[in-house]
């Protein structure tokens, strides 16, 4: 009675989820897309000491308030978005991970490449 009643239980199955290459990439994509973030969040906005040497009657753009604005708020919002991205890809299995990964540098880039056009022109 005692082996009929063992027998028609199922066996438990002891599987953790595999961790494959993909999911390894993604994580590690993720995490340089977080440091790329958080380099651009800190040292980015200080492109705005390229205003230092200007004068009263100064025609560059890096001389007006708006424009110093842009070169220090720019930077800092780009990694904040950035980083959002690089977590919802790193954590996501979805075929919108991917992109997420692939937009959150190409924001930093864009947010480094307008910063330098706007304090070096």
């Amino acid at each position: 009675m005692i082996n009929n009643q063992a027998q028609s239980v199922p066996p438990v199955r002891d599987e953790a989820p595999s961790v494959t290459g993909s999911d390894v990439g993604r994580i590690v994509a993720g995490l340089l897309v977080l440091v790329f973030a958080g380099v651009t969040g800190l040292f980015a906005p200080l492109m705005v000491m390229a205003s230092d040497s200007c004068s009263e009657g100064d025609a560059r753009m890096i001389c007006s308030a708006g424009t110093q604005q842009i070169v220090g708020g720019l930077p800092v919002g780009a990694a904040f978005v950035a980083a959002l991205l690089a977590v919802v890809g790193m954590s996501s299995r979805r075929a919108g991970a991917v992109g997420c990964l692939l937009a959150a540098p190409g924001l930093l880039v864009l947010s480094w490449v307008v910063s330098l056009a706007l304090a070096g022109g």
